[in-house]
């Protein structure tokens, strides 16, 4: 080995959360480094437990996004290096900039090479330096709708509105129409942090190939073969499969070789991805874009190559070179053919619009075995947010071939187990029996598939018989709760005393001692459900009495508002469809609307979602502003039909 065994005094701080983070921390203390973790919601610690320090973000969620309330805990904790995972900063130059000049040591690609790469256009220019093929587009960013006009007059529909530092499938939106330029360029800026759009012409009926790229700082660079990532809902991926299936031999080596020669170019130096949009029926491809960070999906090129990536990745950091690592072009060619799979289980309800399921996991069980892999974050208390992606768990199977490695998958599937919120589990299983997906060696499965597919896919899956989900008492889970939520145990009979009184010391009138008396119980999950009938008493009353209905329902953990719920069939009563924040309310009390008009818009899993009015008239009241956290179901806007209107 190298000279990282001379750095026994690292202390990694992993600047992310979830499954990367877990991954991340194991390979960080397999090196022997000290590890530290952190966490914005003390519902989500999950990660925590395998950090040898944990600390507390101040300023919630939003603080994995700002350098440096990272930097803070680093410089508090001793910390000397930061991983940023995937997301959040991990390609942000500005925090690796802010890292070297505190001298902590960013693992990653150099600041240079982020910038240059984060930025969409400047990587455009990168790639046809390189002499890569890129589709048509700008050179600069576009503001206005008539720009974008010309430009599909001139190369035709459908194009594509990029953000020029989008990422994840936000600020990326396709335009079939000009109609919906306007609209749909709005979205795009709204999405993008330097609020810069481009344009490119979209290349239809092309696969998403990807290869995976690993360079040291001495120069040396390698690839680790590719990636078919074309199974995917609004530019984000559900199914990866490694190698890629459904291209010729001679193009997937004239992919990889464009990749290498771009990795050269810029002299890339840590592990990243370089992807491409690939139509098969001509034999050709288009640079897409690189991202400079570990992917979700390296877990299945793990497994085909048998190189640790994370590991590679940190030792890369700490000055090793692919070559003290053994890790050559050569050796990753001559390793034997296998085919990897990964299913991404989401806290997703795929009947409505893949609407966000927030809310406790109550039960969890993965099926384990040869060629098994599975990379999750969640157990049985643990808290989904509407802050973080709404990914669970990453379900891996490796086998000789793709047939053989879709029934493995099938079998892992089948068999699991999450119970407490919505997950997308049936919606793969049924793309997994679907026979146009069996004959993904085609060329037809490409990046519009599952979209035209989704209406069979949706049917199918509902028709899918349903694990099991009673719970015996032997049930064993292989994933422990590091805290399970203290659980109260009430039972008929129970009293309990609740004295309510006025904050105000000169109000001594307003205290009053409420007794309950517990009678009878029909569910008992507190704090999330507990209904039962009570007897009453109140500190005017001698004794309990008065019979009564009780009905407990725990909000979202996340939320921080209080607004009342919507009015079952009150079109005037516009609500949230989903948990989220708010990032715009588009009108104001007074205004008028039309039907189809947009009131506010609600963001969660990194994606906008616009919410328009179901009623002409005069807005009444407004619940929520900008950067509230609400709850699926809470009123946000509410509507009155004026007589007198035109609307």
């Amino acid at each position: 080995m190298g000279n990282w065994r001379q750095r026994r005094n690292v202390k990694l701080l992993v600047a992310n959360r979830g499954e990367i983070a877990i991954r991340i921390l194991n390979s960080a203390t397999e090196l022997g480094l000290d590890t530290v973790a952190v966490f914005s919601d003390p519902a989500d610690i999950s990660h925590c437990r395998y950090a040898n320090t944990s600390v507390q973000l101040s300023g919630g969620p939003l603080a994995f996004m700002k350098p440096q309330s990272l930097l803070d805990v680093a410089l508090q904790t001793g910390a000397n290096a930061i991983h940023p995972g995937y997301g959040f900063l991990s390609e942000s130059s500005e925090f690796a900039k802010l890292c070297a000049a505190n001298n902590i040591l960013f693992v990653g690609p150099s600041p240079k090479v982020i910038e240059e790469l984060g930025d969409k256009l400047s990587a455009r220019k990168i790639a046809l330096d390189a002499n890569i093929p890129v589709a048509p587009g700008t050179k600069e960013p576009v503001q206005s709708p008539d720009q974008v006009c010309r430009f599909g007059d001139q190369y035709g529909y459908p194009i594509m509105l990029k953000a020029r530092d989008g990422g994840g499938g936000r600020g990326i939106r396709m335009v079939h129409d000009p109609k919906d330029i306007e609209s749909v360029l709005q979205r795009c800026i709204n999405e993008s942090p330097s609020k810069q759009v481009f344009i490119e012409k979209a290349i239809v009926g092309a696969k998403h190939i990807e290869v995976q790229i690993l360079g040291d700082k001495e120069g040396g660079v390698v690839h680790l073969k590719e990636r078919d990532c074309s199974v995917q809902r609004r530019f984000q991926k559900v199914i990866e499969i490694a190698p890629s299936v459904g291209i010729s031999s001679q193009l997937r080596t004239r992919i990889q070789e464009s990749a290498l020669a771009l990795a050269k170019h810029i002299r890339y130096d840590s592990a990243g991805t370089v992807e491409f949009l690939v139509t098969p029926f001509d034999q050709k491809f288009y640079f897409l874009e690189v991202n400079p960070r570990v992917q979700v999906e390296h877990t299945i090129t793990e497994e085909i190559t048998g190189i640790d990536i994370v590991r590679s990745q940190i030792l890369i950091a700490l000055g090793e070179t692919l070559e003290s690592l053994a890790i050559s072009q050569n050796n990753i060619l001559a390793v034997p053919p296998m085919v990897s799979i990964q299913a991404r289980i989401c806290a997703e309800d795929p009947h409505k619009d893949n609407m966000l399921s927030v809310g406790k996991i109550t039960n969890v069980e993965f099926a384990l075995g040869q060629g098994i892999r599975i990379d999750t974050w969640i157990h049985p208390g643990s808290v989904v947010l509407p802050h973080f992606d709404s990914l669970l768990a990453k379900v891996i199977v490796t086998a000789q071939s793709f047939p053989i490695a879709v029934e493995k998958l099938k079998r892992v599937l089948s068999m699991m187990v999450i119970e407490g919120v919505q997950t997308n589990r049936k919606f793969i299983l049924a793309l997994l029996n679907d026979e146009q997906f069996l004959h993904n060696e085609t060329q037809d499965i490409n990046v519009t598939f599952l979209e035209t597919r989704m209406s069979y896919l949706l049917t199918s899956s509902q028709k899918l018989k349903t694990a099991t989900t009673s719970k015996p008492q032997n049930r064993s889970v292989n994933v422990q709760p590091i805290s399970a939520p203290g659980s109260i145990q009430f039972k008929p009979g129970d009293v309990f005393n609740i004295e309510l009184s006025s904050t105000d010391k000169s109000d001594k009138a307003t205290k009053q001692i409420h007794s309950i008396k517990i009678n009878d119980i029909s569910v008992n999950d507190f704090p999330d459900h507990f209904n039962s009938k009570i007897e009453l008493a109140t500190s005017s009353a001698n004794s309990l009495g008065s019979q009564l209905n009780m009905k407990i329902n725990r909000r979202t953990a996340a939320a921080d508002s209080s607004l009342r719920r919507k009015a079952i069939g009150d079109a005037g009563e516009i609500a949230c469809p989903i948990s989220g924040m708010v990032t715009e309310v588009s009108v104001k009390v007074g205004d008028k609307v039309e039907v189809g008009q947009e009131a506010f818009v609600v963001s969660a899993m990194k994606m906008e979602t616009v919410i328009k009015s179901q009623l002409g008239g005069r807005v009444k009241a407004i619940y929520a502003k900008v950067n509230d956290l609400v709850d699926s179901g809470d009123l946000i806007v509410e509507i009155v039909e004026t007589k007198d209107s035109k609307l």
